[in-house]
């Protein structure tokens, strides 16, 4: 028999293997995640497995457990007492469960549930390692979590990696240990371990401080991700002929095809306005797409640091605004406004923005990529003068003029013609530009995303958009506008990004917008001479978000009124619409009880589910052995195979009862503790007969019917 000793020492060292096992689960969330006060969830885990370890009843264990999260939850959040929470908490849920679920609840809640999950899986974890001594299953989900987050996300596993293989010698070490002393209790344990993991010891202290060779192979990462990669997140030049868009996309340089609907969320937007939100501009249009600029020109920035970098002169009046962006996807680059002078956060970042395309990648110090999830921005809002823009002369460098006004020779004349056309009688290059601009909210061009036609071999993109099909979306459109413009010599580009997105709400007087991946849009920039760069919208639907302003004794030009049936449309798959079902024919049974459900019913439900539970709980010993004989009566297996997997049954039966077989205890002696209260021989008999089916070559019909007999017999028993 072990002294008291060891088995206390057993006990503890796995419970720290399985809290260990855990606390690597949470300590990544960090980095990769937006939770924050790790620590506070730690704690919450130590506290499970010292309850399990201490053996404390199991109300007391829940009551501490609680006692605890609602510390830990009135600590974390602002409530106006403790009272407050169980209110705040009630009113989250069904606001969430009743309202859009599309959505994430709020914080408190989620925190509340995350300290639930944490507590079943503590207990998962104390019977699965603890009780049962399962301890690999768990080991190796754990080394595969920290290496999938090592390799795919921004969370450097260097550290958990070496703790989980030491972790691991040291198990094996020591549960090995305790196997070769239950088969031999002389060997010599002591001396085994020390010897044991002295070596694995020395061999990780080496490898992890010597020289390593660099890799070898080629990093798989990068074949993984474009291999599962979406069509917009592919760089891919050579895109498949059947062109379609879903969100906001890199390539560009095929455009064409439907706009797939996509309602995920991007980013939320805290501002003081609206505006577009940028991301790159390209300037290299191609016939069927637009190309960036081959330049390798980068300038960089620190965090906090003042942007060097000129977007317009002082023509342009500007304000002063911030905006707060809370990202929701993993991206490398920023989404910014016109005019951005700052960026803001927490996180030791360097800002590198690449000239050519006016994209602004975030990087670490040494410039390995490094995205970000939520960042405060300084910005000047512009309200470009009329007058000036009147007043810019034309462009007269040469280098600047052949990089904004390249086109391809393949372009079709009476595009250029058209451009004439829209423009004569027009004496300023504002007026000229305001004129195109205004063209295609007046000429019978319809705002369309799923009917969008791809240009063939022979075919120019802006051609066919302008005398073919006069159907597209927001590339069509500013396309044509760009090239139309740059046709006169006037210098254009074309820029991408978002919208500003679906107002949410209002949070410390700024509003709260959620742009999403339908939001996506590209529009045109006109170059100006002692302006600088000034934003066009010439999409259906769509107006120019920002401020255009005349002199005040000249009253400002009318925009053009969009009818309501221009205004933009919900951006769904045409093939969607004709397939798409009644609503009294497709609606699922869920959504008919969500138009009748309320809380109450979720109440009673709830109760009502409770309470049978309870009842079922506690009458489990009426007919719980009542289904056990029901279900074996009806198996139809050999004599042998029956009695094993009856006898089985039956010792859960008698452990529920309250006969509880100790760990070294043989099943003949069980037996005869149980005969002894229940005043009888039926278990010894049955006993036997078990292991002759186990041990045995087999057992006889007329034993088999003895089995069937005393197993019944004994199943009655534990009914009470």
């Amino acid at each position: 028999m072990r002294p008291l000793g060891a088995n206390m020492l057993s006990t503890v060292l796995s419970n720290a293997l399985a809290a260990w096992l855990l606390t690597e689960w949470l300590w990544p969330l960090e980095a990769v995640t937006d939770t924050a006060h790790i620590g506070v969830f730690v704690s919450f885990v130590a506290l499970c497995f010292g309850l399990h370890l201490l053996r404390v009843p199991i109300w007391l264990s829940a009551l501490g457990k609680m006692v605890y999260i609602w510390w830990a939850l009135s600590r974390l959040f602002s409530f106006a007492s403790i009272a407050a929470l169980p209110h705040a908490l009630w009113r989250d849920s069904t606001v969430w469960l009743l309202g859009d679920r599309s959505s994430m609840p709020g914080d408190a809640l989620r925190t509340f549930v995350f300290f639930l999950l944490l507590w079943a899986v503590s207990f998962l974890l104390h019977w699965l390692i603890v009780r049962r001594n399962r301890w690999f299953v768990p080991y190796a989900l754990t080394v595969g979590y920290i290496a999938v987050l090592d390799t795919f996300l921004p969370y450097s596993g260097n550290g958990a990696i070496l703790r989980l293989v030491a972790l691991g010698f040291f198990a094996f070490v020591w549960l090995q240990g305790e196997e070769l002393q239950a088969k031999a209790p002389s060997f010599r344990i002591g001396k085994w371990r020390a010897a044991a993991l002295f070596i694995p010891a020395v061999a990780l202290a080496v490898g992890y401080a010597g020289p390593k060779l660099p890799p070898q192979w080629p990093d798989p990462v990068a074949f993984i991700r474009s291999y599962h990669a979406q069509p917009e997140e592919t760089n891919d030049d050579s895109p498949s002929p059947g062109v379609a868009k879903v969100g906001y996309g890199q390539n560009d340089s095929r455009l064409g095809g439907p706009f797939i609907a996509d309602d995920a969320v991007v980013f939320i937007a805290k501002d003081q306005g609206r505006h577009y939100w940028r991301v790159e501009t390209k300037d290299i249009y191609t016939g069927k797409g637009w190309e960036a600029f081959q330049s390798e020109q980068v300038q960089s920035f620190g965090n906090g640091e003042l942007i060097r970098y000129e977007w317009w002169s002082d023509k342009v009046k500007t304000v002063e605004q911030t905006a707060e962006i809370t990202r929701q996807d993993q991206a490398f680059h920023l989404v910014y406004p016109l005019g951005l002078q700052q960026v803001q956060t927490s996180d030791h970042i360097v800002y590198r923005m690449h000239m050519a395309t006016e994209k602004i990648y975030t990087s670490d110090q040494n410039a390995n990529a490094l995205p970000i999830r939520q960042y405060m921005l300084t910005y000047m809002e512009p309200d470009f003068p009329i007058e000036a823009l009147r007043a810019a002369p034309p462009v007269q460098n040469p280098p600047f003029l052949k990089r904004y006004t390249q086109l391809p020779e393949t372009l079709p004349q009476r595009v250029r013609e058209l451009a004439k056309q829209i423009t004569d009688g027009k004496e300023t290059v504002y007026d000229k530009v305001k004129a195109i601009e205004q063209y295609f909210h007046l000429n019978g061009y319809t705002y369309e995303t799923t009917d969008v036609a791809v240009p063939g071999p022979d075919q120019d993109y802006v051609d066919q958009f302008l005398f073919e099909t006069k159907q597209g979306y927001c590339d069509n459109f500013s396309t044509s506008m760009a090239v139309l413009v740059r046709t006169l010599g006037i210098p254009a580009r074309w820029v991408k990004g978002y919208t500003s997105g679906r107002l949410v709400g209002e949070q410390d007087g700024q509003s709260v917008y959620e742009v999403r991946n339908n939001d996506a849009h590209s529009w045109v920039e006109v170059y100006f001479e002692g302006i600088g760069w000034v934003p066009f919208e010439p999409t259906q639907g769509f107006v120019n978000p920002y401020a255009f302003s005349l002199a005040a004794s000249n009253p400002e030009e009318p925009e053009p009124q969009l009818q309501p049936e221009e205004r933009e449309t919900p951006r769904v798959p045409l093939d969607q619409l004709l397939e798409q079902p009644s609503t009294a024919q497709g609606e699922h049974w869920w959504e008919k009880l969500a138009d009748v459900w309320s809380w109450k019913m979720g109440l009673t439900a709830l109760v009502v589910l409770a309470v049978l539970g309870g009842a079922a709980y506690a009458t489990r010993r009426k007919w719980w052995p009542r289904f056990t004989l029901f279900r074996f009566r009806r198996r139809k297996l050999d004599g042998a195979a029956w009695l094993i997997s009856a006898y089985g049954a039956l010792l859960r039966h008698l452990q529920d009862y309250g006969l509880k077989r100790r760990p070294h205890e043989t099943l003949r002696q069980y037996a005869a503790e149980v005969d002894r209260l229940f005043e009888t021989d039926e278990m010894n008999r049955l006993t036997k007969l078990y292991e002759r089916a186990v041990y045995g070559t087999g057992i006889k019909e007329a034993n088999v019917r003895e089995a069937v007999e005393l197993w019944e017999n004994l199943i009655k028993r534990t009914i009470s």
